[in-house]
């Protein structure tokens, strides 16, 4: 089982000898995050998002997209969104 990225209370509160802190920091770590973000990544088994901006990832998404609904996994509309049915199909009897 992963370990989780809880701060252990001295961490967040400081000392408990010497009075405590303001809980949490100003500025989260980013740097912090990002390597605690790829690391869940990779521990559920998702690919690396790391050395990828963000148009590249889009534009990867974008095509993904346009395969399903090309093969016909993702329904295609061309209705505008104010004339669709707000809710998904339904197996179940009305």
């Amino acid at each position: 089982m992963g370990h989780h990225h809880h701060k252990p209370n001295k961490a967040v509160e400081g000392d408990p000898d010497e009075g405590h802190g303001r809980g949490m920091p100003r500025r989260p770590d980013g740097r912090e995050a990002e390597r605690r973000t790829e690391e869940d990544r990779r521990e559920v088994g998702l690919p690396d998002g790391a050395g990828k901006d963000d148009a590249t990832r889009y534009a990867e998404e974008r095509a993904e997209v346009e395969r399903e609904a090309n093969s016909g996994t993702m329904p295609r509309s061309v209705a505008p969104r104010k004339k669709r049915n707000p809710y998904p199909p339904s197996d179940y009897e009305e």
